[in-house]
């Protein structure tokens, strides 16, 4: 392909995989950044593979399928801050086996070891990241790979456009100061927790859309979660909402109680009704991967091809 000269706004785990993606394809790539990836909203995440409260989608299906192929190669780097776990999801409708199940080399229906308060349950092996480890793993790559990091804020991606062939917003919730009015936040709170080893793996109830139960176990904490809270933009924690995270946990994991609770942190997730991936209508050079909500690392690897192929196609006339 031609060497593009691209600058990729934002250094989340959208920007960051998109910004190794292009130069891998031989791009020369710049990331301008008004904050580093320990300071995005990335760095706050479980970074779990799982399409949580996702309707079945097949542009959605392709790029987590091609995103659960890539982070698990990774995992095989230790350096990576990647792992794979078992996770075990529990469902109060038998509804069979999940939409996305097919992304999975394997997955199983558990016969045995479902509380009685659920339906069914499914078990399979998903990649599971240390947000910054794995953040700061993909930005030595881009480093590596002959890229270049600017900590700047940006105004308006277009007005770049004369520095480089190409532009790729990955701001985020950034995309809403940018005129998109579909955006929206959804508040997280999420619990990190020591003693991983009373753990053994991850667990999923993600039936209640603005209450998502999840337990899940890293390389050396487990985070439990949490919530979704829609355009809630306070950064105030109570202990009665801890504690209610802390109990809808332990009913999916019993080791949840022999857990320490080392803090609580909130976090705000990017909403949007679908991801947008595609080219401005306005600016042909400029293009556009954000509004992954909380599937941000599930989507990361897909979006970011889908982002080169647009790249690659001819600009309409």
């Amino acid at each position: 392909m031609t060497r593009h000269g691209v600058i990729v706004v934002g250094a989340g785990v959208s920007g960051l995989t998109t910004a190794v993606t292009l130069a891998m394809a031989g791009c020369d790539v710049a990331i301008h950044a008004a904050e580093a990836p320990a300071q995005t909203t990335s760095a706050l995440a479980a970074a779990i593979w799982h399409p949580f409260y996702q309707a079945p989608d097949l542009v959605y299906l392709d790029n987590a399928r091609q995103t659960y192929a890539a982070m698990s190669r990774l995992s095989e780097d230790n350096e990576s801050g990647v792992v794979m776990r078992p996770l075990t999801e529990y469902f109060a409708r038998d509804a069979g086996t999940p939409w996305w199940a097919e992304c999975v080399p394997k997955v199983a229906r558990l016969a045995n070891d479902v509380p009685s308060h659920y339906a069914c349950a499914y078990r399979m092996d998903v990649p599971v990241a240390d947000a910054a480890t794995y953040l700061g793993y993909l930005m030595h790559m881009f480093l590596d790979l002959g890229g270049q990091f600017v900590l700047t804020r940006i105004e308006d991606p277009a007005t770049l456009l004369g520095k480089a062939d190409y532009v790729v917003n990955c701001c985020g919730y950034g995309g809403a100061a940018f005129g998109d009015g579909a955006m929206s936040l959804s508040r997280a709170v999420v619990l990190r927790a020591e003693r991983p080893e009373a753990v053994s793996g991850c667990f999923v109830d993600d039936s209640d859309a603005l209450r998502p139960t999840y337990v899940v176990k890293r390389m050396h904490d487990v985070i439990l979660g949490g919530t979704a809270d829609p355009d809630m933009t306070s950064t105030v924690i109570g202990e009665r909402q801890v504690g209610d995270i802390v109990r809808r946990c332990a009913r999916l994991c019993e080791g949840v109680m022999s857990l320490a609770i080392v803090d609580a942190r909130v976090g705000f997730r990017p909403m949007r009704r679908t991801a947008r991936v595609e080219r401005d209508t306005t600016h042909a050079g400029l293009l556009h991967n954000y509004g992954h909500g909380g599937g941000g690392f599930t989507l990361s690897w897909g979006c970011a091809n889908q982002v080169l192929r647009l790249l690659e196609a001819p600009a309409p006339n």
